[in-house]
């Protein structure tokens, strides 16, 4: 009877030993799984965009984040007020669609419970006077009619390009932005027409000149190098910039997007653009 008795008590820990062993490993493998899976997972940032260049530049990002497994959702968006709401309302998690004026007009305006604050200078979008009848700027006449975007930022943009190459003088402005009642009365007769932005183009058979970024420049297959009769100076403060919340800049995603938008493929890209229409500014 003891020997039977130790024979069922050999037997019952074998099985124990045995169901532990399987449960070893089986915890094991699950702690595995789950490492694995975690070192898998895609994290995915949203980013709004109007048109190329900037586009593009997102692009260059997104295929080299594609490597560190990070998704880079691209939505593009009618008009350049639109990427700054979807920010503010935590549509996305980025925009790449202005310069830092428009974005702190934005700001003051908007009444958005979240502030935008910008990441990082990505390139100079190189604005320039064209005229359809003027072959230089010394043949630009004193009563010349100008279209000009209508938005106070870029009111003040085309002002200071005129004012840089002395086709206009300002008085001095204590807000740090000028419009059209800062132009010295005794400056050249000009006469200026507003439209949106992206309708300038349309300006162009309408006016002497107007005031254009390379993008809509492009539309009218002209270039700042070839055919603009004056252009910025790159030590302006209108450059193109990656913008993200106050409440998400310093998080890992950002960075790592501003890395790759900073990188040597997207200076390749915009060093090619014709006519010097996109000046890296980094």
């Amino acid at each position: 009877m003891k020997k039977w008795l130790m024979i069922m008590m050999l037997a019952l820990v074998s099985v124990l030993v045995a169901c532990s062993d399987s449960n070893d490993s089986e915890n094991t493998e699950d702690s595995s799984d789950d490492q694995n899976n975690e070192e898998n997972t895609q994290q995915t940032i949203r980013v709004a965009v109007v048109e190329s260049p900037m586009l593009d530049v997102v692009e260059i990002a997104k295929e080299n984040l594609a490597e560190d497994n990070i998704e880079v959702e691209i939505v593009e968006m009618g008009d350049y007020i639109q990427p700054n709401e979807a920010l503010a309302n935590n549509e996305v998690d980025a925009n790449f669609s202005q310069h830092v004026p428009f974005m702190n007009q934005f700001n003051e305006n908007s009444g958005a419970d979240a502030t935008l604050t910008e990441i990082q200078p990505i390139y100079y979008a190189n604005f320039g006077l064209y005229a359809k009848e003027y072959a230089s700027v010394e043949e630009f006449p004193d009563d010349a009619s100008i279209g000009i975007a209508n938005d106070p930022s870029n009111i003040d943009r085309s002002l200071r390009l005129l004012a840089s190459h002395d086709l206009i003088e300002l008085n001095e402005t204590e807000s740090g932005q000028y419009g059209l009642d800062d132009i010295k009365e005794d400056s050249h007769n000009f006469t200026f027409e507003q439209a949106g932005i992206a309708a300038l183009t349309r300006l162009y058979q309408d006016v002497d000149g107007v005031i254009i970024n390379p993008t809509h420049a492009g539309n009218l297959d002209l270039t700042p190098a070839d055919d603009a009769l004056i252009t910025e100076k790159e030590d302006n403060k209108f450059a193109i910039t990656l913008v993200a919340r106050e409440d998400n800049e310093d998080s890992e995603l950002i960075q790592q997007l501003a890395d790759a938008m900073t990188s040597e493929d997207v200076r390749e890209f915009l060093n090619s653009r014709e006519g010097g229409a996109s000046i890296p500014a980094f």
